[in-house]
């Protein structure tokens, strides 16, 4: 399969096996040098080499060999279709994009070159984690992603979020409002168990959440989420920082060891799940004159915890 790459401004002036190295760190570097001695690498018609610079806004074409990905979980559904955009009911176990060596087995690509019929020029508005499900909105023309994404810019699109937590929060309902930036890579750190972001009350930006928890029953809560911001993980980091984290959540919260130990110990019954439990039910925005709302229901691994959810 052939792929390209369009060179970002910070990488202007790399060697190409830097760039590979630095950019794309899914294989070692040893592992790229060996790509690029079999002539893999291409810019305009010329094979490139180790060595080679490459230059802002270079597109390079990569002829990758096969590759056994990571399985997805294809079972979206399109609940809203116009001429402008896709609403996608996307399950847990399911990628948005491309990341790291997942170059199929994801959303936009299953779109764009394998849904009946396809969508060429799907383009991504709002992501979600692979294990968040949930609505997820798909432009269908330049038009219409530039005014979805001003609208998410803006904080004009209302998002509202369901979770399951481990505890009940307090007080019940509020605003969290604590700073989030990246986690800086470093050789102490590099493996950070999937956390990409941290509360940073110095050097991190403005993230606002606002929350109401629906019922508590057997040491969990079910909490309903309007975020304000939608920085990265900003949900699942800001419920943990007030001491609830989201059931499944083994990055931000507790490993499922450490889940089950807890509950044993305070009489809980664990809830078994192989995600965590966050879901994306309702999307409010305006497109070209015309105010829309999409919903997702629930899905199955929320509404079997029959002690949340049996009179809900």
């Amino acid at each position: 399969m052939k792929i390209s790459s369009k060179i970002p401004l910070t990488f202007n002036g790399f060697s190409l096996i830097d760039y590979l190295a630095t950019r794309f760190t899914y294989l070692e570097r040893e592992i790229w040098k060996e790509r690029i001695l079999e002539s893999r690498f291409i810019r305009n018609e010329k094979v490139l080499h180790e060595k080679s610079i490459i230059f802002h806004k270079d597109i390079i074409v990569y002829d990758m060999p096969d590759i056994d990905e990571p399985e997805a979980n294809f079972n979206y559904k399109i609940i809203k279709r116009t001429d402008n955009f896709l609403a996608i009911d996307k399950p847990f176990g399911l990628m948005v994009h491309k990341h790291g060596i997942n170059f199929r087995n994801n959303l936009i690509y299953h779109l764009r070159e394998l849904h009946e019929p396809p969508f060429p020029t799907a383009d991504i508005v709002n992501r979600l984690d692979k294990n968040t499900s949930g609505i997820v909105l798909i432009s269908l023309n330049k038009n219409a992603l530039k005014e979805l994404l001003r609208q998410f810019a803006d904080r004009s699109v209302k998002k509202t979020y369901f979770a399951v937590v481990l505890g009940t929060p307090n007080p019940l309902y509020g605003e969290i409002s604590v700073p989030i930036a990246k986690i800086m890579k470093n050789a102490e750190n590099n493996n950070n168990n999937g956390r990409f972001c941290e509360v940073n009350l110095h050097d991190g930006k403005p993230c606002q959440t606002f929350y109401e928890t629906i019922k508590s029953a057997n040491g969990h809560s079910l909490v309903k989420l309007f975020p304000k911001t939608g920085r990265t993980h900003q949900l699942r980091i800001h419920l943990a920082h007030i001491s609830v984290p989201i059931v499944g959540d083994t990055a931000y919260g507790l490993s499922m060891e450490e889940y089950i130990n807890f509950c044993k110990k305070n009489d809980i019954i664990p809830i078994e799940t192989n995600r965590h439990l966050l879901h994306c039910a309702n999307l409010e925005f305006s497109l070209f004159g015309e105010k829309i709302s999409v919903d997702s229901d629930l899905p199955e691994e929320f509404v079997k915890n029959r002690y949340l959810f049996s009179d809900f």
